[in-house]
């Protein structure tokens, strides 16, 4: 692993400022709102129990209805399928982990910050037990849903680390054609790589415990991008 001097600490980086989120002043939202946004909440988390619990093929919208304590005729309110449900809760779930990864580069103010950061990033992911079994389930769908594969490419193209060069440049400097491309590759390895091993630890939990995984992460991370 390699040093990090906390006395660096991360603090405003002018580079990342397209990515600031502008904050606009609305009107409160008034009761009718602010149920029909708890309800949506309620439904992803629902949701997601049931998908991880029982697949997509499985899963009944009556039972995550159910869970979320809500009506069966909620959920139509909300999305239109089952099929939407599912996509939304995957790009929703896609969604939050890219504005984490970008709030945390956000902040640093050079090259070993931002690769240290994103590092840190990754070897969390290790604790998110659910998402592996998600991102599975999603893959499994894609392959035979093919009718719906251009949402579902554009949820896929989620999976990947944000791919901007403003992003590029903070982690990995400046880089030509070949360069890129490498840096690339080895993006595209990082997530099939972390829900990989933490489905084989259902199966080998003594070899493949929580520390042991982090440990393998962060020598597969610094074997792909070592430090400059």
């Amino acid at each position: 692993m390699r040093a990090y001097n906390e006395s660096e600490s991360c603090v405003g980086n002018a580079g990342l400022r397209s990515f600031d989120r502008t904050l606009m002043s609305t009107k409160p939202l008034n009761k009718h709102q602010l149920r029909n946004q708890e309800t949506h909440a309620r439904l992803l988390k629902a949701a997601e129990e049931v998908f991880v619990r029982d697949g997509y093929e499985g899963a009944q919208l009556s039972e995550i209805a159910a869970a979320a304590s809500r009506t069966k005729g909620a959920v139509y309110d909300h999305f239109k399928s089952k099929e939407d449900l599912f996509l939304a809760l995957f790009e929703t779930r896609t969604r939050e982990y890219i504005n984490q990864l970008v709030d945390r580069l956000k902040t640093c103010t050079n090259q070993r910050q931002s690769l240290e950061a994103f590092r840190d990033f990754y070897l969390g992911l290790s604790l998110d037990k659910t998402w592996p079994i998600l991102t599975l389930e999603f893959k499994l769908f894609a392959l035979r849903h093919p009718e719906s594969k251009d949402r579902l490419r554009k949820a896929f193209l989620m999976l990947k680390a944000p791919s901007n060069n403003e992003l590029d440049h903070q982690m990995f400097g400046t880089l030509n054609r070949k360069q890129k491309a490498k840096v690339d590759l080895s993006l595209s390895a990082l997530g099939p790589v972390v829900s990989g091993l933490i489905l084989e630890s259902y199966f080998e939990p003594d070899i493949l415990s929580d520390q042991s995984i982090r440990l393998l992460l962060g020598q597969i991370f610094d074997a792909l991008f070592p430090a400059q």
